[in-house]
């Protein structure tokens, strides 16, 4: 019996090789996390700032007419919606999305800088990043980003 026991107990275990390091990561990432505020906003501000990095507006004028056209590339594919909007059509923006476009817009008639901001909305369960989208150094609208909160919050190491 003894014996039998030995032999089961040997062949079970297989020779398959844990990844300690990898479950240990796994296992931190499913712990709960007590993160503030104030860490949430900071890494969100990162993750919309790396982001638009890759946005791009290009100025081309039209041979034939001599108008300007403004295209713009979002760059590479992620998994976050991503949008942009021009002053001169604003589209269907409504709630804070509006009244942080009608922000960039105020400070561009007067000649205000504008920087970066994040808001909550859907509440809080999304981070809305927004940052000016510029065309030639001019101000021509706004490019935004939505982050879901639980991306940051598992993106935030402690």
């Amino acid at each position: 019996l003894l014996l039998a026991t030995l032999i089961i107990t040997a062949t079970s275990c297989g020779d398959q090789k844990i990844d300690t390091t990898k479950a240990r990561e796994e296992m931190e990432d499913r712990e709960i996390k007590v993160v503030s505020d104030a860490e949430i906003v900071e890494r969100a501000m990162e993750m919309g700032k790396a982001i638009a990095q890759d946005f791009m507006v290009t100025v081309v004028r039209e041979p034939l007419s001599g108008t300007e056209v403004i295209n713009t590339d979002f760059g590479p594919d992620s998994i976050y919606q991503k949008h942009r909007y021009f002053f001169d059509d604003p589209e269907d923006l409504n709630g804070k999305a509006l009244q942080v476009f009608e922000a960039y817009l105020y400070n561009r008639e007067n000649d205000i800088e504008s920087e970066p901001n994040l808001q909550k909305i859907n509440n809080g369960i999304v981070l809305y990043y927004t940052t000016p989208m510029y065309a030639d150094s001019v101000i021509v609208g706004m490019w935004a980003i939505e982050i879901p909160r639980k991306n940051v919050v598992l993106s935030i190491k402690n």
